[in-house]
């Protein structure tokens, strides 16, 4: 494992999950998951650490830890989570490229790295090409978000009131991430004045909601739900097809006619450059056996996301096309970060 650093790295087990909902995870193909003397030769017994770019708490970091729970007797080794957020996932995706490609060092982190932020920079820190891919995780849905004093309760209502203040009305927005580009999104569709205000985190974010300091923001599921259901925010759309069982009724952005700004996303799996095959075909398959298991497929299902897995062949060439899709809204948007 890499040398002393001051990252929190955080055992998964005893981690206790909400058992929600429900959904079928489509058939994963396990022809990557190696037996007998193959596993020995990858199985180092030191523990395998998967680096999140986002703070404890968050949607990610819930994901990876129910992930690492899954895998460690699939793996036979310690797997532990590595919160680093900052930087729009560079900290930590710089991190994982200068590791040592030996397997003990993994990347969960969102579309945004790979798909987005590379039309936001000319030169972004972290690149595609410093990693192997190994598969999606988790496709997950936004939400939006309003402080509850705001006196509207749909869409129309919340750009009515908007265009009736006088100054532009602040939004919640990590620079390059997906939340960000939806709130972009938005105003390029409905012509709503906002200015984004960033924040460090969901949490924090939550909390600047809750204050009122921004009146609105795009953000995922899970830790909203229960102040959405008990009324201290209000949540005026979901990106997903289907409400979500955790805020059942929470309407789909494209029912309430805003299907145009919904911008679902994922999370995703990644190793340094030069890991051996045989360790990248043992996660894989690790991964997918992990996604079949009922319990995280009710718990994610509840929140409208979905566990999907795929080839490292087949996820590389949707992480390509999603680049250029998103590069031609980011450049119809005008938005540049450097």
């Amino acid at each position: 494992m890499p040398g002393k650093h001051n990252g929190m790295a955080l055992p998964v087990g005893g981690f206790d999950a909400a058992k929600l909902g429900r959904r079928t995870l489509g058939s994963l193909t396990l022809s990557g998951l190696l037996t007998g003397r193959a596993i020995a030769d990858t199985v180092s017994g030191r523990p395998v650490r998967i680096v999140v770019p986002f703070a404890a708490g968050s949607e990610p970091d819930i994901l990876a830890r129910r992930l690492a729970a899954a895998m460690q007797p699939l793996l036979s080794q310690p797997v532990v989570v590595d919160n680093r957020p900052g930087a729009n996932t560079m900290i930590a995706g710089s991190h994982v490229a200068q590791s040592r490609p030996d397997g003990e060092t993994v990347l969960l982190t969102s579309s945004s790295t790979f798909a987005t932020l590379p039309n936001l920079y000319e030169n972004p820190a972290v690149r595609l090409d410093q990693f192997e891919v190994l598969t999606m995780a988790m496709r997950a849905h936004m939400v939006l978000y309003v402080n509850a004093e705001v006196p509207a309760n749909t869409i129309p209502e919340l750009l009515q009131w908007a265009n009736s203040q006088p100054e532009p009305i602040h939004y919640g927005a990590n620079p390059g991430a997906i939340g960000h580009l939806c709130g972009e999104r938005m105003k390029q569709v409905t012509g709503i004045k906002m200015i984004d205000v960033p924040f460090r985190g969901s949490l924090q974010l939550q909390q600047m909601l809750l204050r009122g300091d921004v009146k609105l923001a795009f953000d995922g599921v899970p830790i909203y739900a229960e102040l959405v259901n008990t009324k201290k925010l209000k949540a005026l759309g979901i990106t997903a097809d289907r409400p979500a069982p955790m805020i059942p009724d929470v309407p789909p952005l494209a029912e309430v006619g805003f299907g145009n700004i919904a911008m679902p996303y994922w999370y995703g799996v990644f190793a340094p450059k030069g890991t051996p095959r045989p360790i990248i075909e043992r996660y894989v398959a690790a991964i997918h056996q992990a996604q079949r298991a009922e319990d995280l497929i009710r718990q994610f299902a509840a929140q409208g996301a979905q566990l999907e897995g795929n080839s490292p062949e087949e996820f590389r060439r949707m992480i390509d096309s999603e680049r250029e899709s998103w590069g031609a809204l980011i450049r119809a948007i005008n938005l540049r970060l450097d």
